[in-house]
């Protein structure tokens, strides 16, 4: 066989493979908050009651693109009775454990600066009493009493960057994630503000690339990782 035909078998075998694999939840642009439910970190930095929606992704997984790179992560607060984590980048952490509103205007605990992370998948999640929120397995909202964040994502690091202009159009990608955790209490509130982190890039970009292409480009990295193995071999 030529090395075409057998990159083409072997992605074909890859695809098979990431197709027994289980799917990320869907991947759905909507808004917060929801419903009648007000969240507390818009209302406190923006004043006048809660403002927005703000638009942004459901289910969404975020990918780090033309790394390796500094990621800056600032932690803005809770609005929760339940023990609330964020968990990242191998240290990198912070917990709501007092109850009642702690949003400010600014990070209330100090900056973590993570520097050289790889292009990829980006690893950090929520923890609850609930549950966890992963990124790579983060659900969509379509559950109570499951955890989950949503993400809008903007070039501007400041509020002024939150997309509050509602018309099904949202950034798939920028130098700034957004990340409004929702804990799964209080049933389905919907206001995603039991935890609030923002996500700056220095030396890349994140995304959230639709599932079905991050599969073909996975499946052609392993096909044509299994036709070099084996032209070594021989």
């Amino acid at each position: 066989m030529t090395l075409l035909k057998k990159t083409v078998a072997a992605c074909a075998v890859a695809l098979a493979g990431l197709a027994a694999v289980p799917a990320h939840a869907a991947l759905t642009l909507g808004s917060i908050p929801g419903g009648s439910a007000t969240n507390e970190f818009l209302s406190t930095n923006f004043g006048g009651g809660a403002i927005g929606p703000v638009e942004g992704w459901y289910g969404a997984q975020l990918y780090l693109s033309g790394g390796p790179a500094q990621i800056t992560v600032d932690y803005f607060g809770a609005e929760a009775g339940f023990v609330n984590s964020f968990l990242g980048f191998g240290g990198c952490s912070f917990t709501h454990n007092t109850g009642g509103n702690t949003f400010t205007g600014s990070p209330v605990a100090p900056s973590c600066i993570v520097n050289n992370v790889a292009s990829g998948l980006l690893n950090f999640s929520f923890t609850s009493p609930l549950g966890s929120a992963i990124n790579g397995t983060n659900p969509d909202n379509v559950a109570d009493n499951t955890p989950n964040f949503f993400v809008t994502l903007s070039n501007i690091s400041s509020l002024a960057g939150l997309d509050n202009v509602i018309n099904s159009s949202t950034p798939g990608g920028g130098l700034v994630a957004w990340l409004f955790f929702d804990d799964g209490g209080a049933g389905d509130d919907d206001n995603h503000d039991d935890m609030v982190v923002r996500l700056t890039i220095t030396g890349g970009s994140v995304g959230i690339p639709e599932p079905g292409t991050i599969a073909l480009l996975g499946a052609a990295l392993l096909g044509m990782g299994a036709v070099r193995r084996r032209r070594a071999n021989k």
